[in-house]
């Protein structure tokens, strides 16, 4: 019975997205994860991922109609990255990112579905309600990932702007600070009883982008594989980031960790070289690598910072 009404609702919302497909102007878009006909200016677009595409939709200007996002009971819905920073009460939750709920997208009445390479198991299904297009977030970068969401929806000139000012940034810092290669940085991620190596609010891009160092650990590391505490002396660079969420708690979850005796000997805690930043205002985003530029700039450009003996 209840596969029957879902499929029934799911003929209505499909002949409803025929009709105004006959009336939308459309254009097909294409990129790694193909070609797909979608509307040149799209009125519902649903986000299946909250921190990279609905942040990165707000940056540009659009308010998604639906979206991935944290719920816990009796808890309004927590849309990381756009937290504290944007009006979310018109965004329809869909779920989870792993796991978006069909019948609330498909009542949600999009003309467009963006996601990421991961949702590509899904993209059948939802292409029955509105056309999917994947987005390569973790492949190409945030850079590159938002230029083609710019594209999507129609606000090349607003990215452009953005790009522009993190450009700027980067010239900037490698104006100032000499030989940045020789500064080992690491940004982490910390948890209870480990951590992984691992820089959100596109940290890793900025880094990169500025031409700064890492210890061979890092070179060797991966960003999936979670690493015990007696492994953390092999990370012990000259700085180190992480981040936190603050209306997750994640602050209180590992203060433990970082009490231990071999957190507290790291060179960067030592010398107070320890970057931690709270990722609700940095997210995987151009106003994110903004952010995480402008303020790796000041720790580093703008004060002197203590390397290592290496010898």
């Amino acid at each position: 019975m209840i596969k029957t009404v879902w499929a029934l609702c799911l003929v209505a919302v499909m002949s409803g997205f025929a009709s105004a497909s006959l009336a939308a102007e459309t254009r097909l878009f294409s990129n790694e994860f193909g070609e797909v006909e979608v509307p040149v200016a799209p009125r519902c677009v649903v986000s299946l991922h909250d921190f990279s595409l609905t942040t990165q939709l707000l940056e540009l200007g659009i308010v998604p109609c639906g979206s991935s996002g944290r719920r816990r009971l009796f808890e309004d819905t927590f849309y990381r990255g756009a937290a504290q920073r944007y009006d979310t009460s018109f965004i329809r939750y869909i779920g989870t990112h792993q796991a978006p709920d069909l019948e609330t997208i498909a009542a949600a009445k999009p003309d467009l579905i963006v996601g990421l390479s991961y949702h590509a198991a899904l993209r059948e299904k939802l292409s029955a309600i509105a056309p999917v297009v994947l987005l390569p977030v973790r492949e190409k970068g945030i850079v590159a990932y938002a230029g083609e969401l710019a594209d999507l929806v129609g606000k090349t000139p607003r990215y452009e702007e953005l790009r522009g000012e993190y450009e700027a940034i980067v010239t900037d810092f490698r104006r100032r600070v000499d030989k940045p290669e020789t500064i080992t940085e690491t940004p982490m991620e910390i948890y209870r009883d480990g951590f992984r190596i691992i820089g959100r609010g596109g940290m890793e891009q900025v880094i990169a982008d500025f031409g700064l160092g890492h210890v061979p650990a890092y070179e060797n590391s991966s960003e999936n594989i979670p690493y015990s505490l007696e492994r953390l002396s092999d990370f012990d660079s000259d700085v180190i980031i992480d981040t936190y969420e603050e209306m997750l708690g994640e602050e209180a979850e590992t203060r433990a960790f970082r009490s231990t005796a071999q957190w507290q000997n790291m060179f960067a805690v030592r010398n107070r070289q320890f970057l931690y930043f709270n990722r609700s205002r940095y997210g995987e985003t151009m106003e994110g690598l903004i952010g995480s530029a402008t303020l790796l700039f000041s720790h580093i450009g703008e004060r002197e910072i203590l390397i290592q003996n290496r010898n």
